[in-house]
């Protein structure tokens, strides 16, 4: 399918080289952030990203650097680490201490205990902290570092890298020494910030384990934290977990890739998602069992008190076609307010939804969709599918699918409102379920713009609409930030998101999917915050209902469209369907496939027969380039209308997707009605011959065995049947016939 943006298909490390403890860190090493020279030994009134030091202490030649850190750590002091490698011997406590700082001066590793599981760095309390330029080595290790005054954080430079693996940590959900989560930052006042800027977290973990978290900012988080041009990458538990605080998060650039469950999640009033690329592409993961990633989706906004205002901006999403991965953008139903996704281009390629929100809690907060571009090589499920959310907005997006896969559904969202949009889908564009909605300058056809994976920095925010690539480029700007590309990846497998990074801390559980953070369990004299997300089910329903209007059918013809009685294209006629109203077909046309919806959008078809195979006007039946013959197969759709075929032989195969599928296979003998909606979706069957169940469904079958009228929820009812189709229909959407002279019935 045609898109445009860059890709950027390089790795910022080879994943072929297999580097000793010391040389990984070192290869990373050019994503380091240099930091000026320091002044010299207790040097007065040094200052460092708005912090103060009256002192600077020289680290250097210190043997354990835990003692050492410990026994210097004083308020308004900064310690300097010289270029080498240091020894953490285990927990290292620095508590209520004001304008205090560890800074790398230099390439500067701390190295901890084979299978050590528990904090490095554990800095609580004090107004003013500092935390820069120094790496972690997590090699055969799950060290986690937790910096959380009370306010002015300040963490610039950190790197953790390594496996992230540890012999003594289970791999699985409820193991009770579960492997910690990487990094934790905090701010524990409500009216403080803070600063965490081009941090470098890579891990090779186990994907599927429900383990570590990337970056965990929980319950005990009160204030503003910024999170800006960060890489982090190959986390089994997300790779920012940020939807359990009551603070506010700020994610404004950097590269997310390959974690499982999700790249970022954030929930609470006020948090954004701006400038950020996430990436799952399984084939440059560092993980050895990439492909049992559980959902490498790529962003979600989720909360466990409901939440309101969130907003993802300026965005790049790319979920590739190996991935498990249930979405490329997620709202879940415990989000209940309102959200907003602006000037933000998503691509998935395995069978997921490109944005999907799901029907509030106990809410009813609305979705505001501008200037976003959904495009993949999908083709099933629907682009984008927004449930429950009364007075949504579409507007300036632009969507693009392939095979039968659907553009925009709305379903239960009244009051709600579509314009200057471009819809281009294999299967029906546009499709409404109890939604009430204004449309307004709906376009057909062309294609989309891709995410751009291009490394830059972030800009701030903007937002911009998004055109049909054919006339325009994409105008959104890629404010995308990543950091560093790498590659830990993230395949999502079902919607099923669970994540658990324990520490001892406490747990708190989310609504919905289930997810619980271990809030804080204060380390010595401090207080902790680590991760323990027990989601249970972050399973969303696969797709939930399913009626879908397309607006704008799949066709640009002219009012024409070649008929000679001028009864002009499917798409060319709109409202309520009366089949009473239309010309009679004659019965040379053999099989009539026939619009009744109420509420437009076309309905996708397919269908086979032994012999030949024409198209036919009969009855002011459309002839229109929307519809294609391929030898004695013809695929095509219907819009508000009728088309009609002539054909020798018998029907080979037939399937016709609306609010149900039906599906006919002359060869196994069968017909198959497939539902979408739980509510149910009524439809009826007739053959020449007699119908079985071959399932365990119960609707009744008539008396001579030749019809059925039954109802589908989700699932599929199945019959067997001899002889020949004369007739299906699904309600309020499509009839089908091969004895026209049943219309008139």
């Amino acid at each position: 399918m045609p898109r445009n943006g860059a890709r950027d298909d390089s790795d910022s490390t080879d994943s072929g080289f297999k580097p000793s403890r010391r040389s990984y860190l070192k290869a990373a090493g050019a994503a380091a952030v240099s930091v000026p020279l320091l002044a010299g030994e207790g040097a007065a009134a040094t200052e460092r990203h708005g912090i103060s030091f009256d002192n600077v202490v020289d680290m250097g030649g210190t043997g354990d650097a835990s003692s050492a850190i410990e026994s210097a750590a004083e308020s308004n002091t900064l310690l300097k680490f010289p270029s080498g490698d240091y020894e953490l011997s285990g927990q290292t406590n620095v508590s209520g201490k004001s304008n205090f700082g560890i800074v790398g001066e230099g390439d500067v590793t701390f190295t901890v205990p084979d299978d050590y599981n528990g904090k490095a760095l554990n800095i609580n309390g004090g107004d003013g902290v500092l935390l820069e330029n120094i790496t972690i080595d997590q090699s055969n290790a799950t060290p986690d570092v937790q910096v959380a005054p009370d306010d002015n954080l300040q963490v610039h430079g950190l790197k953790m890298l390594g496996e992230g693996i540890s012999s003594s940590t289970g791999q699985s959900k409820g193991d009770s020494d579960a492997a910690l989560q990487a990094f934790s930052p905090m701010v524990r006042s409500s009216g403080g910030s803070g600063t965490v800027q081009d941090i470098v977290l890579h891990n090779e973990g186990r994907m599927g384990a429900y383990g570590r978290v990337g970056v965990w900012i929980g319950e005990e988080n009160k204030g503003t934290i910024t999170l800006r041009n960060c890489n982090v990458e190959g986390f089994s538990g997300n790779g920012v977990y940020a939807s359990r605080t009551p603070g506010e998060v700020h994610v404004e650039g950097g590269l997310y890739k390959n974690n499982d469950l999700s790249q970022v999640r954030i929930g609470s009033n006020g948090s954004y998602v701006d400038g950020v690329t996430a990436v799952t592409d399984v084939s440059e993961s560092r993980s050895d069992n990439a492909g049992e990633m559980l959902n490498g989706s790529g962003i979600r906004i989720e909360s466990d008190r409901g939440g309101s205002g969130a907003a993802i901006r300026n965005c790049d999403v790319s979920i590739g076609s190996e991935a498990n991965a249930d979405t490329g953008i997620k709202v879940f139903p415990n989000y209940s307010g309102d959200f907003t996704i602006e000037n933000t281009r998503v691509e998935i390629d395995c069978e997921g939804y490109g944005i999907r929100a799901s029907s509030p809690d106990g809410g009813s907060g609305s979705g505001t969709l501008k200037g976003v571009s959904v495009t993949g090589d999908a083709t099933s499920l629907v682009g984008i599918l927004i449930e429950g959310r009364d007075g949504t907005t579409i507007e300036d997006c632009c969507v693009q699918t392939e095979g039968g896969r659907k553009g925009i559904f709305l379903n239960n969202c009244s009051g709600s409102r579509i314009a200057n949009t471009t819809i281009s889908a294999g299967g029906k564009g546009l499709q409404l379920s109890g939604s009430d909605v204004e449309q307004s300058n709906i376009s057909q056809g062309g294609s989309c713009p891709a995410p751009s994976l291009s490394s830059s920095s972030y800009k701030g925010s903007s937002v911009s609409s998004v055109e049909d690539d054919s006339d325009s480029e994409d105008e959104s700007s890629d404010d995308s930030d990543e950091e560093s590309s790498e590659d830990s990846e993230e395949e999502s497998s079902d919607d099923s998101d669970s994540s658990e990074s324990s520490d001892d801390s406490s747990s708190d559980e989310s609504s919905d999917d289930s997810e619980e953070e271990s809030s804080d369990d204060s380390d010595e004299e401090s207080s902790d915050d680590s991760s323990s997300d027990d989601s249970s089910s972050d399973s969303e329903e696969e797709s939930s209902d399913d009626s879908e209007e397309e607006s704008s059918d799949d066709s640009d013809s002219d009012d024409s469209s070649g008929n000679d009685d001028g009864s002009g294209s499917d798409n060319e006629l709109s409202g309520d369907i009366d089949e009473s109203d239309m010309p009679e077909p004659e019965d040379s046309a053999n099989l009539v496939i026939t619009d009744t919806s109420t509420e437009g959008g076309r309905i996708p078809y397919e269908f086979t027969t032994s012999g030949d195979l024409e198209k036919s006007q009969t009855g002011g039946a459309t002839q229109d380039d929307n519809d294609d013959l391929s030898g004695n197969t013809a695929t095509g759709g219907v819009q508000s209308y009728r088309d009609a075929y002539e054909y020798e032989g018998e029907l080979v195969a037939l399937e016709v997707e609306d609010y149900a599928t039906i599906k006919l296979d002359d060869d196994a003998g069968t017909i198959t009605v497939m539902g979408e909606d739980e509510s149910g979706t009524e439809y009826s069957l007739e053959v020449t011959g007699t119908l079985e169940h071959i399932d365990d469904s119960t609707d009744p079958i008539s008396d001579d065995g030749s019809s059925v009228s039954g109802g589908v929820g989700t699932f599929r009812d199945e019959y067997s049947y001899t002889g020949k189709l004369v007739q299906a229909s699904i309600e309020d959407s499509v009839s089908i016939t091969t004895d026209p002279e049943t219309l008139d019935e």
